[in-house]
C-alpha cells in the first residue's frame, strides 16, 4: 500500500504529508484522488449543461428527444423516484461529486442538475 501511496504522490506531484485525505487511513485513496482531480478541472457552465444533457439523453427510460434543459424529469420526461435516484446516481459518477439527499428533490431538470454541480466545482476551487 505504501508503494502505490508513493507512486501516486509522485504522479501528483505533491508533498508527502501536505493533503491529509491521502494520508488518512479510511476511506479508498484512488476514489479520493479521482474526485479531486475531476473536481480542480476547470469546466464551462455550458459545457457542464451539455454533459448533463447527454447523459440524460442515454438513460435508457427517456425518449431522448424530449431531453430540454428545462424538461421536468417527473412531469416531462415521466421518471419515477427510483429511475431519478439512478439518474442522481449517474450524475455523481460522470461528475466525481455526492449529491445531499435532501439537495436531490430540488433537481428537477437538467439545468437545476447543471446550476448545482458548477457551484459545487465552484466551491471545491476555492476551498482548494
Amino acid at each position: 500500500m505504501q508503494s502505490i501511496r508513493d507512486t501516486i504522490l509522485r504522479y501528483v506531484r505533491v508533498r508527502r504529508y501536505s493533503e491529509p485525505w491521502l494520508s488518512n487511513g479510511g476511506g479508498n485513496v484512488l476514489n479520493r484522488l479521482s474526485r479531486q482531480m475531476c473536481a480542480s478541472s476547470v469546466t464551462s457552465p455550458d459545457q457542464i449543461m451539455g454533459r448533463v444533457i447527454g447523459l440524460v439523453k442515454k438513460f435508457d427510460k427517456i425518449d431522448a428527444s424530449k431531453v430540454t434543459e428545462r424538461a421536468d424529469f417527473q412531469k416531462d420526461l415521466s421518471l419515477d423516484s427510483l429511475d431519478r435516484v439512478e439518474l442522481v446516481m449517474a450524475f455523481e459518477e460522470e461528475f466525481s461529486i455526492e449529491i445531499p439527499e435532501e439537495k436531490v428533490d430540488k433537481l428537477t431538470c437538467c439545468a437545476d442538475v447543471a446550476k448545482y454541480i458548477a457551484s459545487e466545482a465552484e466551491e471545491k476551487l476555492v476551498k482548494s
